[in-house]
């Protein structure tokens, strides 16, 4: 008795650690900030609102809860029964104080994530549905632990016959034969004195085997016959969709491109964009088209400083001494990439047209998409 009071009372401890643990996750989720390039959540991989998935699993641990609840109740009335009989005065106010708590703690709990929110949109960050999760596994296994402990005491009030019924579920769950027919199954080797059971395989284990089979068979023909995405295909996809979500990303935070990560670029927006700032800041010491007037001529393949996508974006933002001006104050990240992308890929204007060669630094022009 003393040792399922012992079970009883650390489940509720437990029980209220997981329960304050999951209400601090909540109150601090306002504070978490997710960047548009980190994994995305788990709600968003089951393919649900963060505010569906709470739902769901608030609506299981309740379920749980309740059923919970359910057999507390009852296993209560066993306990008083038992407590009454062996008069354990001291035992029973102890258990009284340990079910009263329970009741308590599972009534805050309840209520605690039901708290009107502000808005329609709840969060629920990964680290709640791993708490939530482990705290319905706690549930069921406290469940299982006291359906067995309550099957256990009821064969002391209810009659042996009563419980046929699960006994025949049981042995046809097992497909284990009794004791005394045991000899009818012996095979005739022994060992050593040990004699082999020829058992049937547990019903439990062979129709486990036969819906791998089947779900076997669906998986063939969802992935390979009806064209299901595949592995390496569903990777390539979120890849690809990560990548769009990064670009989409620093588009939207010019800022943050520099010379450590700046790209030759040479998409027809980019381009037009570069020629655009090219010709309303660059034009005038560079001349149209870049053949050079005060500056050098920027489309042949001789350069003072470094001629390739980095050495043009670090002239660019950061000036040169002779007398080219810093724009890193004028321009941003995205708008210095996008000119120094258009200047590496202008058509070649050698003199007489174009300005006479500058510099000793050579560096192949790039080929100019058609």
């Amino acid at each position: 008795m003393k040792s399922i009071q012992r079970i009883l009372f650390w489940s509720i401890a437990y029980l209220t650690l997981f329960s304050t643990s999951l209400s601090y996750s909540q109150e601090t989720e306002e504070a978490i900030t997710v960047s548009a390039t980190q994994t995305r959540n788990l709600y968003e991989k089951f393919g649900m609102t963060s505010t569906e998935l709470f739902l769901l699993m608030m609506g299981l641990t309740l379920v749980l809860l309740i059923i919970l609840i359910g057999i507390a109740l009852n296993l209560k009335h066993v306990l008083d029964y038992k407590l009454k009989k062996f008069k354990e005065k001291g035992e029973s106010v102890k258990v009284g104080l340990l079910l009263i708590g329970t009741f308590l703690g599972f009534d805050s709990f309840a209520a605690s994530p039901t708290t009107p929110q502000s808005t329609s949109h709840i969060p629920f960050p990964d680290e709640s549905f791993w708490i939530l999760l482990g705290l319905d596994i706690l549930l069921v296994m406290i469940i299982l632990y006291l359906v067995g402990l309550m099957n256990g005491v009821l064969h002391e009030f209810v009659p042996p016959k009563k419980w046929k019924i699960w006994k025949k579920w049981k042995r046809s769950l097992t497909d284990a034969k009794p004791l005394e027919e045991e000899g009818s199954i012996l095979m005739d080797h022994e060992y050593d004195g040990i004699r082999e059971l020829d058992n049937n395989l547990p019903p439990w284990w062979k129709y486990g085997f036969y819906i791998t089979i089947i779900w076997s068979v669906g998986y063939l023909a969802y992935y390979h016959l009806l064209g299901g995405t595949l592995q390496e295909e569903e990777y390539l996809i979120e890849m690809a969709e990560g990548e769009r979500l990064e670009a989409q990303y620093i588009a939207d935070h010019p800022e943050l491109i520099t010379i450590d990560n700046v790209e030759l670029v040479l998409d027809a927006s980019t381009l037009n964009k570069g020629r655009s700032i090219f010709n309303e800041f660059c034009v005038t010491c560079h001349m149209e088209g870049g053949a050079g007037g005060s500056g050098p001529n920027l489309t042949d393949e001789f350069w003072i400083y470094k001629g390739d996508i980095k050495g043009v974006f670090e002239t660019i933002a950061e000036g040169a001494d002779n007398g080219m001006k810093a724009w890193k104050n004028q321009l941003n990240g995205a708008e210095i990439q996008a000119v120094a992308s258009y200047i590496l890929q202008l058509d070649p204007i050698l003199p007489p047209q174009g300005q006479a060669p500058k510099g000793e630094n050579r560096f192949p022009r790039i080929i100019k998409q058609q």
